[in-house]
Order: structure tokens, then sequence, then C-alpha cells
């Protein structure tokens, strides 16, 4: 049995058929490549009224306590709505060590220059010039106040993780079991960000393994906010398998929709 294994949480119908649709393909090619299992859960792992009521993203907490994971040394948890690019990606279980939790910075993927313009983007607003990283910096400890968290200036983009079994299953099962003060789109992201940060158990690896598109989109590419300009599909098309050809992981968070513009080819088996 190999050391690793990747395992994608795709809960519900409609996650399920995207995966199935825009994510499988790659994510098989590049499991068989480099000797991962690949394990996809399709059902809760809790089943309460309260696992009901929050988003299925929360579940991806529990993967390290269920019993297939202690047949792997490292687990690999993905996103269902990644894209692999398998012909390149490199073996992820290598770029962290077993008793760190690997995985990538929020915006790291974004210059630190233009992580201003990143955090005013994705908030509507127009803020005062400051050089650096003080408006990203304060927009990442706003998302650790609002969950009643002492500030850091970093948050973990939780939609791709290497995590050990035997290492870190009971963090990750404190996080997912701890009362909630907030809810928020985040999800799990803050809290979980929060427990590893603080705890010195996180390594970051290559951020092109976790690159989220619509960030480097309203950073660098702009005018795809607006769906009316002319040749909207022929510019996103350009844009999408751009990023994808420079990145190892694309992640499609936020709007889905983008990986419509990866070619048919790359996404069907």
């Amino acid at each position: 049995m190999p050391d690793s294994a990747i395992v994608v949480v795709a809960i519900g119908p409609e996650i399920l058929a995207y995966w199935r649709t825009y994510c499988e393909s790659q994510c098989r090619a590049y499991a068989a490549r480099h000797g991962y299992d690949l394990l996809l859960v399709t059902e809760p792992m809790d089943q309460s009224p309260r696992a009901a009521n929050r988003s299925p993203a929360w579940q991806k907490c529990l993967v390290l306590s269920q019993d297939f994971s202690n047949n792997y040394r490292q687990i690999i948890s993905l996103d269902s709505d990644i894209v692999i690019n398998a012909a390149i990606a490199p073996p992820i279980a290598d770029q962290a060590p077993v008793d760190r939790v690997g995985g990538v910075i929020s915006g790291s993927h974004i210059h630190e220059d233009l992580r201003c313009v990143l955090s005013d983007r994705l908030q509507g607003i127009t803020s005062n010039y400051v050089r650096g990283l003080k408006n990203w910096d304060d927009l990442q400890r706003r998302a650790y106040l609002h969950y009643g968290l002492k500030p850091l200036t970093s948050v973990v983009q939780t939609g791709v993780l290497v995590a050990s079994p035997a290492h870190h299953r009971q963090l990750f099962e404190t996080i997912y079991h701890a009362p909630e003060r907030h809810v928020s789109r985040c999800y799990e992201q803050i809290p979980l960000s929060h427990a590893l940060l603080s705890n010195d158990l996180f390594c970051q690896i290559d951020s092109r393994f976790n690159s989220v598109f619509y960030e480097t989109a309203i950073v660098h590419y702009p005018y795809l906010r607006d769906v009316q300009i002319p040749h909207y599909d022929f510019a996103a098309t350009y844009a999408v398998q751009t990023e994808f050809a420079n990145n190892l992981f694309l992640h499609f968070a936020y709007d889905r929709s983008f990986v419509r513009f990866l070619p048919q080819d790359l996404l069907v088996a």
C-alpha cells in the first residue's frame, strides 16, 4: 500500500458532479503518476444534526479520524474544485515532513506588493496607500478577530493540506468539535489556521500547489469581473489556461465556473 493517499471530500450531488466532470481525470492521472491512492468521500463522516447544519467543508477536519487514514503515513486533503496539472506537478507529499502540516499561506501566490490590491478588491474598497503588507495583514487579523481568536497576520488556505494521521488527527478533531462562535464563508479555515500556526505545526509548501484563480484574476485580469466585455470567453480562456500552465494545482474557489475555460480534452478521462 502507498505511503500517501489523496482524499477528496465531495459531499452532495452538485459538488460530486463538478468534481467528476472537471477534476477527476487529472486527479487520477496525478495519483497514478506518483503512486498515491485516491479516495473519494461522498457521504458525511459525521451524521449529527450539527453537521447537517454546517457546510460540508467542515468534514475535511474528520478525514484523519477515519479508519482508512490509519493505513497511510500522510493524507493529501484536496477541495473538490481543484484541477491538478498532472503532467508537471511533482509529488506534493515530499514538500512537508511528517510531523508538520504542509500547505499554502493564503495570498502567497500574489506578489507582496500587490496584496494590497488583492485586499481591496476582495473587499470592494479603495484603501489609502501604505507600502508593504499592512493592508493585507490587517485583513488577516480581522478574520481571526471575527472568530474571537488572537489575531495573526497569516491564514492557511486549507483547500490543499498534507497531514499525518499519526501526528495531527487530534488537532483536527479538536477544531471540528469546538463550539462555533461565528459563522463565516471561510468555514473551518480560520480556526484550523490559528491552531496550526499557533502550535508551530505548519510547513509552507510551493504556492503553486494551491493557486486560487479568482484571486489571481482580480489582481492580474480584473477585466474578467465584467462579463459584458467584448470577447469575454476568449479573454477568460487565455487567462485560465495561462494560470493552469504556470501552476501545479489550480483552485477555483469563489467562482467555480471559471473551470469551463480549461480544455475539455484535459478534463475528460
